[in-house]
């Protein structure tokens, strides 16, 4: 599984809480063109948007998972009537995020930031679907937080302000340091063939 089910949970959830479905992964350039192309040619604000900033392996924490991995389903192959032991293995990785306010008011802007901060601060921890699932092809789940940064930037574009009509834009970064990058194995039972050779006197079975 790679990063983007991360972006994948990180939407899914804010499309939820502000009952928004044109929230997307997009660079901050290209939101108005979005925005364009979902409201038919119309700009309704206000919007919010995210972009991923980057990602980078986590060095500082432990790679137990890396090679060992957790078990995550024995299951019989029918094709072979054998078992079959399908593993789950991880690296740790942070992520980088920036999300974007969109409004036609610094008002709005502010109030809508606000309540996000305080949503976000007190309700950190989202779920991301492994595609890994069981036999029963249930998803493995893994729980990670989400930490805001310390600064808010205006990023409102004064100068456009006449060509796209009066909007502002205020962006926070946020980051979550407790993701992992999945990948699934799977392998047959381990046999080990055992061929043994005693030498030495036969016992005396009347001793």
């Amino acid at each position: 599984m790679s990063v983007y089910k991360y972006d994948e949970a990180i939407v899914r959830d804010l499309r939820h809480i502000l009952q928004d479905n044109r929230i997307h992964i997009v660079p901050p350039e290209n939101v108005f063109r979005l925005l364009a192309r979902i409201d038919k040619d119309t700009i309704e604000l206000p919007a919010v948007s995210i972009s991923r900033r980057g990602w980078s392996l986590s060095g500082s924490r432990p790679h137990t998972m890396k090679f060992d991995g957790t078990l995550l389903v024995h299951v019989k192959d029918d094709d072979t009537n054998t078992d079959k032991y399908v593993n789950l293995q991880a690296i740790p990785m942070s992520i980088m995020y920036q999300m974007d306010v969109w409004t036609k008011t610094r008002e709005e802007n502010d109030n809508i930031m606000r309540e996000l901060i305080f949503y976000y601060s007190t309700h950190p921890t989202l779920n991301v679907e492994i595609p890994y699932g069981s036999k029963d092809n249930v998803p493995y789940h893994h729980k990670f937080n989400i930490f805001f940064m310390e600064d808010i930037e205006d990023n409102s574009d004064i100068v456009n302000h006449m060509n796209r009509g009066e909007y502002f834009r205020q962006t926070i970064s946020f980051y979550t340091d407790d993701a992992y990058l999945w990948k699934s194995t799977s392998r047959g039972p381990t046999v080990i063939d055992v061929d043994v050779l005693v030498k030495g006197e036969p016992r005396d079975e009347n001793n």
